[in-house]
């Protein structure tokens, strides 16, 4: 190798491999003097570098002119809009939820007033049971034995029997008598309606009439029976027997011509041309019987199915219904104020009136509070249900119940195998099926009553506490558990 090729120090010479190479118009090992700034409008030195700051026009606009469109810069909002179309499905399911809340609120009393007449006046036995009361009422009493005395008094005329018995002189005394007797067969057939006897009397009598109870409401076509008037009587032929044989001991006859025939002489129990008006209605309600239950379970399943808040859904369903009660109970109530206020007629005076109308209607009064309290009872358990303090005090106060009832019951032995595994993994559907049959015995139960509500709401709660004891006492296999996560990936 020559010298030529030998590295020289100095000017010119070339840099060894591996040691940097310095900067040109810089000495080795000094600092670069930093570029003056020209004055503003003044031409850059040519000669001069630029800072790595300062780049030409073309370094800065390439990158701009290098940019994505306007529609690829707007690209990362599109999985927003479709975000936003995906929310449409939840708000149709939460108008789907409203309307069958509605649905539900407006079927309830309309199915209360259809198991009512179903299980109240269309069945013979519960609606003779239901009037029987009305035997043993004072202002009944006085209302049959007022009613039965005119119209034995229309029967015969008595005054004119007096005055063909009676002397010239003692003439003006037969009305006199005649109202006399009349008062005295008052008396008498009062005592007759007011004893024991009668009593079966009445069952009797009001058991022959119930097929005017169907063609009155129905608008059935009964032989004998006028449907148009909407009204239903009862046959008291046997009490006029009776009648005449008390007369007979004391030993006037007046009464002895007046025929005793069925149908002869009757109490109107009651009577209203808008019940006539409205038979094809009640007629058509009357086919959905068992259509109209099973359509308001059905809205309530529906309602709580479809919604995406079910606890809220729930809320307002048990809300609705206590409030359908509350306008069903002032409805009944100015219903009988106007049904009082329409009675004319002087043989149903308003207190009887009053007495048979609160028999006939009292399952309508007592179903509607029984129902007012189930709606209040779902409603006060979807609020346990909830996020407030309370509900979740009241929830861990009971997990800690039946925590400690597994673990005693663990430490004692107890393993209940498939049956508690199967329990455990469903308790959610049990809980729910619970539910769905504890309100399918309310509406086809009929008239169960407060006390059958809750013996209804006490074997809801065994049951639901003995699935959650189950579930809680039955612990997961080990291959199940889920390992607890210590953080965020």
């Amino acid at each position: 190798m020559s010298d030529d090729a030998t590295p020289q120090s100095g000017k010119g010479a070339r840099p060894g491999k591996g040691e940097p190479r310095p900067a040109a118009g810089r000495r080795r090992g000094a600092s670069a003097p930093r570029p003056k700034k020209p004055a503003p409008g003044a031409p850059a030195d040519p000669g001069t570098p630029l800072p790595d700051s300062a780049a030409p026009a073309e370094a800065v606009t390439a990158p701009l002119a290098s940019a994505p469109p306007a529609e690829a810069v707007t690209a990362p909002l599109a999985p927003v809009a479709t975000a936003a179309g995906q929310r449409r499905p939840a708000r149709w399911r939460g108008i789907v939820a409203i309307v069958l809340i509605v649905l539900a609120t407006l079927l309830a009393p309309l199915t209360l007033a259809v198991l009512w007449m179903n299980h109240d006046l269309m069945n013979t036995d519960n609606y003779v049971a239901a009037v029987a009361p009305l035997s043993s009422n004072p202002a009944v009493q006085d209302a049959v034995a007022q009613n039965l005395t005119n119209e034995l008094w229309a029967k015969v005329n008595v005054q004119q029997q007096l005055a063909g018995v009676l002397p010239s002189w003692a003439q003006v005394f037969s009305a006199p008598l005649s109202n006399q007797l009349k008062d005295y067969t008052y008396k008498g057939v009062h005592a007759i309606v007011s004893s024991k006897a009668f009593g079966k009397v009445w069952e009797v009598a009001n058991r022959q009439a119930h097929t005017q109870v169907s063609a009155a409401l129905l608008g059935k076509k009964i032989a004998g029976i006028d449907t148009a008037k909407g009204q239903v009587s009862v046959d008291f032929a046997p009490v006029v027997d009776q009648v005449k044989s008390a007369l007979d001991g004391k030993g006037i006859h007046v009464l002895d011509g007046v025929a005793a025939a069925p149908g002869s002489t009757t109490f109107v129990l009651f009577r209203s041309a808008t019940l006539a008006k409205a038979q094809k209605a009640i007629s058509f309600f009357h086919k959905l019987s068992v259509a109209l239950p099973l359509l308001l379970l059905a809205a309530w399943v529906g309602a709580i199915a479809v919604s995406r808040r079910r606890r809220r859904t729930v809320l307002q369903l048990g809300f609705t219904l206590a409030l359908a009660m509350v306008v069903t109970l002032v409805a009944y109530h100015l219903g009988r104020g106007a049904y009082l206020n329409a009675i004319s007629s002087p043989q149903l005076p308003r207190d009887a009136a009053a007495a048979i109308f609160d028999a006939l209607l009292v399952g309508v009064l007592t179903a509607a509070r029984t129902v007012l309290v189930v709606g209040l009872l779902v409603w006060l358990g979807a609020l346990l249900a909830g996020p407030a303090g309370w509900a979740v005090w009241v929830r861990e106060a009971l997990a800690g119940v039946f925590q400690t009832a597994g673990t005693a019951a663990e430490q004692k032995g107890l393993d209940l195998g498939p049956v508690g595994s199967w329990v455990a993994r469903r308790h959610r559907p049990l809980q729910l099926a619970g539910l769905l049959i504890a309100a399918a015995v309310l509406v086809f139960w009929g008239t169960p009553g407060l006390a059958g509500v809750l013996w209804i709401v006490v074997g809801l709660l065994v049951y639901l506490a003995l699935v959650e004891f189950v579930g809680r006492l039955t612990r997961p296999p080990a291959g199940d558990a889920v390992a607890p996560r210590t953080g965020r990936p």
